[in-house]
This record gives structure tokens, sequence and C-alpha cells, in this order.
């Protein structure tokens, strides 16, 4: 059986290293609240310079936004084309875990004051709004459509981009 083709029963599994991700991620799951802010919050306020300040708001401008792609891809993308249930399961989780993520990084946001106008403030910067366009442009449509959306979105996007 192929990653690409439906089944109708739960198991036996074919692809159980899938479960076991997906059991893994349920196991770790946590929320942006569980996270003490309290020193950032302060280091933000008293610490930090204006040319610091300045070099993280430009990061945050895009990265609450990186993820909300990343999580599209899992949604738009990978959920219509990988198609046992097991795999469905991990990807899901994949794509839970990158809506917390997202929350998570808006929570921080919130709570060091800065305005939501920078959550779509990336689109006035030309790289920043290249990023987005150029994420836009993969699909699932062939094979290499799926090849090539995998490599820009879990090697790049989830690589590069944001450890880079």
């Amino acid at each position: 059986m192929s990653l690409l083709e439906d089944r109708i029963v739960y198991k036996p599994f074919l692809y159980p290293w899938a479960y076991d991700s997906w059991l893994t991620q349920q196991r770790i799951h946590w929320l942006p609240e569980e996270v003490p802010l309290a020193e950032d919050v302060k280091d933000w306020h008293k610490n930090m310079t204006v040319g610091e300040k300045n070099l993280l708001t430009q990061i945050f401008r895009f990265f609450v936004q990186a993820d909300v792609e990343v999580n599209n891809c899992y949604m738009k993308h990978y959920s219509q084309v990988f198609k046992p249930t097991e795999i469905q399961m991990m990807l899901s989780a994949f794509s839970n875990m990158e809506t917390i993520h997202i929350a998570a990084y808006s929570h921080l946001l919130d709570t060091i004051g800065m305005p939501e106008v920078e959550y779509e403030a990336f689109l006035k910067y030309g790289e920043m709004k290249d990023k987005y366009d150029y994420m836009q442009e993969w699909g699932v449509e062939t094979k290499t459509d799926i090849a090539k959306t995998l490599a820009v979105f879990g090697a790049f996007t989830e690589g590069l981009q944001l450890f880079a």
C-alpha cells in the first residue's frame, strides 16, 4: 500500500512509526500559558536596548506568519495526499503543534505589549513579503510537486528559515 492510497480499516498499521509519532506528540502536548514569561517581559521593558528591541521586532514580524504557513501546508497539502489513518493522525498532531507555536508566539507578543498591527507588518517589507509569496507557490498536484513541497516546507521553512 502506498502513502497516497486510502485505506478503510484502522488496523493493522502499515506505518506504525507514524502512530508512534502521533502518540509521542500527544504525550508532550503543552499550551502557551504554561510557559512563564515574567522575566522576558521584564527584560523587554527594562533591560533591552532600542536596537535589540528593533531586531526582535523584525524577527517577530514574520515568525508567527511562518508557522501559520507551515500549518497551512499540513492542512491544505499533506492531509490531502497522505491517506493512511495513522499517517493522517501523525500529520494532524504535527499540524496541531504548529497551532500551539502560533498561539505561543502570539502570546509572547501580546504579553510584551506589541500591537496587533505587527501581525501584518511583514507585508510591507519586500523580503518578508517575498518569503510569504514563495510559500504560496507550492502544491501537491503531482508526485514531483509533493516532493518539492516536502523539501521546501520541511528543510527550508522549518529548518533554514527558522533556525538560520
